[in-house]
């Protein structure tokens, strides 16, 4: 028989490499693992063991052991490629597998071996060299941004820097990559809390890094959160709300979105909503944060709870007592668990419960949450929990004791808190209108 043209050799590597991603892809481990050792085989036996076949062999076997958390068997087959592009002796292909490889070691929290890799990659790079230029400015940005997860931050800085002065030296400025390494260098900025330049830095690169054509990031997605929170904070409240908007479109069209991160995003466009009077809108966007924040965290998490509070905000005021409770209940079980210890918080949701159903005349079920809430008082010696038994009393028509409750309150709002307070402006009335009872 004639042997089989290199094309057929090639279509025929292809042809499993494809079968092994379907497995893969299927989750079906065990078949892909299988199908990807027999496309290395191949491509080692037809094509060389050193061949660029064996190359894309190794890579795709390396994101297969990535997913599964191999990191023995992934660095093997990374490292067989920095092999291979060595021999080729190439400069820019072999920092580029050299990448890989000091981000599989930062993966498994192998922190000296990567930055080792990482000075490896840029000492191969020559910025006086334009074929050099790419594999330098993304060595920079990935190892600013191993620095930066690492809270090396003034380290990551200069690398970032660096890769920007790499962007300027080209005679074509990669206006894409550029704004990429701006907003991770904005980041950085904010993490030393150098806030006014990280704020100039963003707002230049969004429009770019935001481009339907680029991939959307949960860092771009932070940064926009970032910067939305400070239009918001100086009352441009359009402009932070179409950068939330910005933010939650980075996360909703991301294939592995941060789910923490969508919560944060979603509850601070909430508190923008209500500066905009919109609270349907407010309420919706907390509601989406909270089933998000459930995904990942326990009820007793306070990330958790600070969602649910603020949805009391809204219903509280608004008079929804009947949905409030539902959820008040929910936090006063959560606050309940062996590991959650904020005293003051847990007081707060008893008291919050017992005065939504003063207000639905569950007068037993308000009374017990009350006194529950009074046996953990603060500083202010639960002078809000006491004016809530006194309405509780009001409501039941029990003069003397509703009197009673407001009297103790009285003077510990004025104590604690200034003298025309609305509450003790409240308890005042009330009083008034209790001593004017036949």
């Amino acid at each position: 028989m004639p042997k089989p043209s290199r094309e057929t050799q090639l279509a025929e590597f292809h042809d499993r490499l494809a079968v092994a991603k379907k497995y893969r892809s299927a989750d079906e481990a065990e078949l892909a693992r299988a199908e990807f050792l027999q496309a290395l085989a191949y491509a080692e036996k037809h094509f060389g063991p050193d061949s660029p076949e064996v190359d894309r062999a190794c890579y795709e076997l390396a994101n297969f052991h990535a997913e599964h958390r191999e990191s023995a068997a992934e660095l093997v087959v990374l490292e067989r490629r920095v092999q291979i592009r060595k021999l080729g002796g190439k400069g820019a292909p072999i920092v580029d597998a050299l990448q890989d490889v000091a981000q599989c070691h930062a993966s498994y929290d192998q922190l000296t071996e990567a930055e080792q890799v990482f000075r490896e990659a840029l000492s191969l790079c020559d910025d006086s060299n334009l074929n050099h230029h790419d594999a330098l400015r993304m060595t920079l940005l990935y190892f600013g941004n191993f620095l930066h997860d690492h809270d090396r931050h003034a380290e990551a800085i200069t690398q970032y820097e660096e890769a920007l002065r790499v962007c300027a030296l080209s005679k074509r400025y990669p206006s894409f990559q550029g704004a990429r390494i701006t907003a991770h260098l904005a980041d950085a900025f904010f993490s030393v809390d150098r806030k006014l330049e990280a704020i100039a830095l963003l707002e230049q690169a969004i429009p770019l890094v935001c481009h339907r054509s680029q991939r959307p990031s949960n860092t771009i997605a932070k940064l926009l959160y970032f910067l939305a929170n400070h239009y918001q904070n100086e009352q441009r409240l359009a402009e932070a709300d179409r950068t939330y908007g910005r933010a939650v479109l980075q996360t909703t069209s991301n294939s592995k979105p941060s789910y923490r991160n969508f919560a944060y995003i979603l509850q601070a466009q909430a508190c923008n909503d209500l500066k905009l009077q919109k609270p349907a809108r407010a309420e919706r966007h907390l509601q989406q944060a909270l089933r998000h924040i459930h995904r990942i965290c326990d009820e007793h998490h306070p990330d958790a709870l600070s969602i649910q509070q603020d949805l009391i905000n809204i219903y509280i005021p608004a008079g929804r007592y009947a949905e409030a409770e539902p959820i008040l209940q929910a936090m006063v079980k959560a606050s309940e668990h062996a590991d959650f210890s904020d005293e003051r918080a847990q007081e707060r949701y008893l008291n919050n419960l017992g005065f939504v159903q003063v207000h639905l005349e569950e007068f037993p079920k308000a009374e017990l949450n009350l006194r529950r809430a009074l046996e953990i008082v603060g500083k202010d010696q639960g002078c809000y929990i006491i004016k809530n038994l006194g309405l509780m009393y009001q409501k039941m028509g029990y003069v003397t004791e509703a009197i009673r409750e407001y009297e103790k309150a009285l003077p510990l709002f004025e104590t604690h808190y200034e003298a025309n307070h609305s509450v003790a402006a409240f308890i005042r009335t009330a009083l008034a209108e209790l001593k004017a009872t036949p």
